[in-house]
């Protein structure tokens, strides 16, 4: 009987450990490539070297933390060979703090290099809070955005622990300090006393809208919060042009002076993921192709 080799008796094996290689080869590739062109791998896209080019930063979901976004956005804005960017929103809003923090950081990359944003399905309250500093805002006529307000909410657990017989003791060294706990009702000093907080963060995200879109504040209060299609913030100053990303794209493309139509972008920041999650997702990967690649009629289509 001839003898058959590792590759014949474990075709599977065989592939996978192939690779398994090669991905381990292209990662330190592309490692090498941003470390010397001074990109971090886990805020930008792969882009081949460019002269010009455009950035396209990505703000999804509910805003909870800032820093990914924010150090991107100093990255785009301190290369000089970006000049400009394109903030794609599809955003709801989230944390104040967070949304003011990528404000600001808008703000001071638009005071360097044309800013364009592209509402995709959602720009509100926080989402839109990002926006407002771009020196043109697109959107689609059923976008939803606006929203401009503050919102806070304090659960109260009073009823059933008093059925259940549980109790809770505070130490405080101020009778506000636990002002919303669920603990115990609301009274009428706290109630004034959260509802002004509310005030005075509704008065900073109305001001600095204002102050970006070049608003009356009392027109933004008007508006109770409330959240419209684009079409209809299109008509009181919110939003500036109807389009998709394309439209957006092509004049951020001439704002900032580009000829060539498909220049070379940075996207980012990618999605945060743990090197252990990115490892084992890597491997997965390359198993199913090793299996799919070695057993004749196997595949997996998208349905």
């Amino acid at each position: 009987m001839p003898k058959t080799g590792f590759r014949q008796r474990h075709p599977v094996l065989f592939v996978f450990g192939i690779l398994f290689a090669a991905m381990t080869l292209t990662t330190g590739v592309m490692a090498l490539f941003f470390s010397a062109a001074g990109y971090d791998d886990e805020d930008f896209a792969f882009t081949l070297p460019a002269s010009e080019k455009l950035g396209v930063a990505y703000l999804d979901g509910t805003i909870e933390s800032s820093g990914r976004f924010v150090a991107f956005l100093k990255k785009l804005r301190e290369d000089p060979d970006v000049k400009g960017v394109l903030l794609r929103i599809n955003s709801g809003g989230g944390g104040f703090g967070p949304s003011q923090e990528i404000f600001r950081a808008v703000k001071a990359l638009a005071a360097k290099k044309p800013v364009v944003v592209s509402i995709g399905s959602m720009a509100a309250s926080g989402g839109y809070y990002a926006a407002c500093p771009a020196k043109v805002i697109y959107a689609l006529p059923g976008s939803i955005t606006g929203s401009i307000g503050v919102r806070s909410m304090f659960p109260s657990v009073v009823g059933v622990t008093d059925k259940i017989g549980f109790t809770f003791s505070s130490f405080t060294t101020g009778k506000l300090k636990d002002a919303g706990s669920p603990f115990r009702e609301l009274t009428e000093e706290d109630r004034a006393y959260l509802q002004g907080l509310m005030n005075d963060l509704h008065d900073i995200f109305v001001g600095d809208v204002a102050q970006a879109r070049n608003l009356n504040p009392a027109d933004l209060t008007a508006l109770q919060g409330k959240a419209m299609t684009a079409a209809n913030a299109l008509t009181i100053g919110l939003v500036d042009k109807m389009g998709g990303q394309e439209e957006a794209m092509e004049e951020l493309r001439t704002l900032s002076g580009i000829t060539k139509k498909n220049p070379a972008t940075v996207r980012g920041p990618k999605k945060e993921q743990s090197r252990l999650e990115e490892f084992f997702g890597r491997m997965g990967a390359a198993f199913i192709q090793g299996v799919t690649a070695s057993q004749p009629g196997f595949e997996l289509r998208a349905q």
